[in-house]
């Protein structure tokens, strides 16, 4: 539709009144102009902007195709113009049409050969660019602080806020003592008698007390004219009289809709609410202080804009741990989540082929992490769903009405949160975009959890129609070498933050960590050059660090005969890291683990979860067992983190 409504107003800038009554010139003139676009056809050239989610290209080339655009999409537009001429010259059946205007003229003989002219007429699609793993902890550890660390309370400002009465104009407005003016002179010019627009002349001070004016300011021009003409009016016959009273009673609505004040809070509000808040303060992305209710452009320290980072949050942690796409995690209902014997399920409406029908209801295992993320959203709106009657998870109230976002406006949003959150040298210019978290769950997938020979699980699971296109999602799984120097990379930061940021690491690993440090020379080195130093020993060694949900594995040539997930009947050379599912109970007292304070709101989960499955006299004697175990080594860990 939204391509058909281009070619209307392509029709009609070029001075026709119909598709039918367009010459084969024009179609044929457009047809080969297509690839720039239709508004290019009417003479508008629109400024090509970057595609969100990619770099942007330091030196664009000044001709050649560069502003062509994606062969994909102008396949669609030339498919939409052969419809436009095949379905009103052919017969549908009877002799009667489909449609009753459409073009008369066609370059192609069927609708195949139109779609494959314009992908030979557009450039191929742009890629989202890779974003590499530090990139993607950072900013998913942002969102992880708003979700465990800050909701609770910044809800609960939220909740005190909208409780406060409703807001009032500080001052009236300039227009509404005009309207007050113009409303008390129409009655007055109606009515049988008038003590205020007498035969002898108008009494200013009476009017001035009525309207609530300065008695000085009433002979102010925009006043003083008004009762000179409704005193003149008043003398005329009754028609003229009700005519000008309209025209009175138009004035005072006219002067409310130009000079109507913004609402405003009254001035103690803050103090009711219980500003300035200081809330948890050990995070990085820490909103506070929060000073004040609303968001402006002079200070962003609000509940306002906290809020909306906590719902920028919530997407983050579905799309990071869910693989639906934009559209999906945006339709989601409030009662989507579902609890079954072994855990719970997210109910997600589909979008796009999965072997269901598109806008049918799919049932999927949902990470626990997820569902503290919806339950968060589900309190957060609802009061706008109560207002609405709405049953949307990600409904919101905004200044002037209930809402969902848009995808371009989640975009722009996420973008923001990141340009806060994520270091420039580790974003390197990436706009993020929700694509860059469905690119990465399968990274994770094929490269951290060995789960390379799945391909055909993991397409079902994207809802990809080929399996290409799953493949190229998880392209690094093809380039093992890029696999390992990624991994490299990522093992030289971890460790060398430790060395020079004083970053604490935890874990039976530090002991190889620490003899790696040991190796170092650091006497003839400058403080520039340790990183590369570092960086040379780990290709040296062969180390590598795999992540965990939890955690991080430092593997390497000896660490499989002190591996706690290592067996005697499992494949594979020494060097290989065992496919064995990892569990914190099974890693948290293993030699080649450590964590971080990074995952302290994992530990504390895991704390809860095993203390639960300790206290439940339900349970059988090994769970309850094995609850113990993990509870003591969740404590162990946060009595390290939090030192």
């Amino acid at each position: 539709m939204n391509i058909l409504f281009q070619l209307v107003d392509w029709v009609v800038s070029i001075g026709f009144s119909s598709f039918a009554s367009v010459s084969a010139a024009a179609v044929r003139n457009l047809v080969d102009t297509i690839d720039k676009g239709i508004s290019a056809a009417r003479g508008i050239v629109k400024k090509p902007r970057a595609r969100a989610g990619t770099k942007a290209s330091e030196n664009p080339p000044a001709t050649g195709s560069s502003g062509s655009l994606a062969g994909s999409y102008l396949s669609v537009v030339l498919s939409v113009m052969h419809e436009l001429y095949d379905l009103y010259v052919l017969p549908f059946e009877n002799d009667e049409f489909i449609l009753n205007d459409g073009f008369r003229y066609s370059l192609f003989d069927d609708f195949i050969e139109a779609a494959e002219a314009g992908r030979k007429k557009g450039r191929a699609q742009e890629q989202t660019d890779d974003i590499n793993e530090e990139a993607v902890f950072a900013y998913t550890d942002a969102a992880l602080q708003f979700i465990y660390d800050y909701a609770d309370d910044l809800i609960a400002l939220k909740e005190r806020a909208d409780a406060l009465p409703p807001p009032t104009a500080s001052r009236v407005s300039p227009g509404e003592r005009i309207a007050l003016v113009a409303e008390l002179l129409a009655f007055e010019v109606l009515a049988d008698s008038s003590d205020l627009l007498t035969d002898n002349a108008p009494n200013f001070a009476k009017i001035a007390q009525k309207c609530g004016i300065d008695p000085t300011s009433i002979y102010k021009p925009q006043f003083k004219t008004l009762i000179s003409d409704a005193a003149s009016a008043r003398k005329s016959k009754r028609a003229r009289r009700e005519a000008f009273a309209q025209e009175l009673f138009e004035v005072a609505r006219l002067k409310r809709v130009k000079v109507q004040p913004p609402p405003a809070r009254a001035r103690n509000a803050g103090l009711l609410v219980g500003l300035p808040f200081t809330g948890k303060i050990s995070g990085t992305a820490s909103p506070w202080p929060i000073e004040t209710i609303g968001a402006s452009r002079h200070n962003s320290r609000s509940i306002e804009a906290a809020i909306t980072d906590l719902w920028t949050s919530i997407a983050i942690i579905i799309f990071a741990w869910e693989p639906d796409r934009t559209g999906e995690v945006l339709s989601l209902e409030a009662d989507c989540l579902e609890e079954g014997v072994d855990g719970w399920y997210l109910k997600s409406k589909v979008f796009k082929g999965r072997n269901h029908v598109s806008g049918s209801e799919t049932r999927h295992p949902c990470p626990a992490v997820v569902v503290r993320a919806i339950q968060v959203a589900t309190r957060l709106g609802a009061q706008a769903r109560l207002n609405s009657g709405s049953n949307e998870l990600f409904l919101r109230d905004n200044r002037l009405r209930e809402s969902v976002s848009d995808q371009s406006s989640l975009r722009n949003r996420m973008a923001d949160f990141a340009k806060r959150y994520v270091r420039e040298d580790v974003a390197k210019g990436i706009k993020f975009i929700p694509r860059h978290f469905r690119r990465f769950f399968p990274t994770l997938w094929v490269n951290y959890y060995s789960y390379g020979g799945r391909f055909r699980a993991l397409q079902r699971l994207l809802g990809h129609d080929e399996l290409t296109t799953t493949i190229l999602y998880c392209r690094r799984a093809s380039r093992l070498d890029a696999v390992r120097e990624s991994q490299t990379r990522m093992t030289s930061r971890l460790i060398g933050e430790s060395v020079f940021n004083g970053i604490p690491l935890f874990g039976g690993a530090i002991k190889k960590v620490q003899s790696i440090i040991a190796r170092l020379d650091f006497r003839i080195s400058s403080p520039a050059d340790l990183p590369q130093k570092l960086e040379k020993e780990l290709r040296t060694s062969g180390i590598r660090v795999y992540p965990l949900n939890f955690g991080y594995c430092l593997w390497h040539s000896k660490a499989r005969r002190t591996a706690n997930c290592a067996t005697k009947i499992e494949p594979g050379s020494a060097e290989a890291w065992p496919s064995n599912g990892k569990t914190e109970t099974m890693c948290g007292g293993c030699a080649n683990f450590f964590t971080t304070p990074i995952f302290e709101a994992f530990w504390s989960m895991a704390r809860e979860r095993h203390k639960q499955m300790e206290e439940d006299g339900r349970a059988p004697w090994i769970i309850r067992r094995l609850g113990r175990k993990g509870r003591r080594i969740a404590e162990q860990f946060l009595r390290k983190i939090r030192g």
